[in-house]
């Protein structure tokens, strides 16, 4: 089968193909047959091998296992499954996460799976995965959880305001659509040229930040989530209300301290303050998924795909992705 892989750290030019054994899937595994995938920060980071201290477990000189498959994100059909998998069959449409995602086949554990909702295409089911749990799981650690409820003769509580910076990229455009539904009044992060993508997603304001200064004004914001990683925590705090959440998901770049100074910043200061500061890294959850994909589902949640590369392409996607001025979803196609 077609596989892509790296055996040597590096940008998109060191990502080659290969015909590799297919994978069996074992216990508790699907073997999925990959129609889509997308780019996201872990790929390319996991590329590079940045920060440098990721090599310690992934290998110092050259990433290990050897072979292994990049990508993560996966859509496609159930080729089989392994002993005690009890929510697939053979030929379910699926979509989800997992390792090896830049290949012809792969396996994934039955938890990092659900079914595709009907009359999503697989392009966009390929994209769903990471960025959008990601998504989902700041704005919950943010204090977002649910819609607030009232009753009749009850006044109508003030929805919480969250400001989204980085509104226009894989995530920010799941995070625009999720913290509507989940009843916050959204104001978003992005520049002039993608400033009517985010209203259409929903956002109730938009902020240019190449005409505007996002962290001016008085405090007003239950919840930042910030995206971009190119600000100041100091400088974000200021527009938080006394017990508002800054939700970080993004670092500044760098190969050595910088990615790992600022969340071990956000931690410091939220120790002493009653406000909450946090990094932030998904983590794989099924219940999660199943919610998106019921979103997805009903139309009510989409995905944004800024193009779509066949896999042959590939370091074309991940340049794409990784010059940071992709719209939505990168997706990679393998069939």
């Amino acid at each position: 089968m077609k596989s892509i892989v790296a055996t040597t750290y590096g940008g998109p030019e060191v990502l080659r193909s290969v015909d590799a054994p297919p994978p069996v899937a074992a216990d508790g595994q699907v073997l999925v047959r990959v129609a889509a995938s997308s780019v996201n920060p872990l790929d390319w980071h996991e590329l590079r091998g940045t920060p440098y201290v990721v090599r310690i477990m992934r290998g110092l000189r050259a990433p290990k296992p050897s072979g292994q498959a990049m990508g993560s994100d996966v859509a496609g059909v159930v080729e089989s499954v392994g002993a005690g998998v009890s929510r697939f069959a053979v030929g379910d449409a699926v979509l989800g996460f997992g390792l090896g995602a830049w290949s012809e086949l792969m396996v994934v554990g039955e938890a990092g799976l659900v079914h595709v909702p009907d009359g999503l295409p697989m392009p966009e089911a390929g994209g769903v995965g990471i960025a959008a749990i990601t998504a989902l799981q700041g704005l919950r650690r943010g204090g977002l959880v649910a819609p607030l409820a009232w009753g009749p003769g009850e006044v109508e509580p003030m929805r919480p305001r969250v400001l989204i910076i980085g509104a226009s990229g894989g995530v920010g455009t799941f995070a625009v659509q999720i913290a509507k539904l989940l009843g916050a009044h959204v104001t978003a992060v992005t520049s002039t040229r993608n400033v009517e993508l985010v209203a259409r997603l929903g956002a109730d304001d938009v902020i240019d930040y190449t005409t505007t200064e996002v962290t001016e004004g008085l405090p007003r914001f239950d919840l930042v989530f910030e995206l971009a990683g190119n600000r100041r925590v100091r400088d974000l705090a200021r527009i938080l209300t006394p017990t508002g959440a800054l939700v970080s998901c993004g670092a500044p770049r760098g190969q050595w301290l910088g990615p790992l100074a600022a969340p071990a910043a956000l931690a410091v200061r939220s120790r002493f303050s009653r406000r909450t500061f946090a990094s932030f890294l998904a983590k794989r959850d099924t219940d999660d998924l199943q919610r998106l994909a019921d979103w997805l589902g009903t139309g009510a949640l989409r995905v944004v795909v800024d193009e779509v590369y066949p896999i042959d392409r590939i370091a074309e996607a991940v340049a794409r992705s990784e010059g940071g001025h992709a719209r939505g979803k990168v997706i990679v196609a393998l069939s």
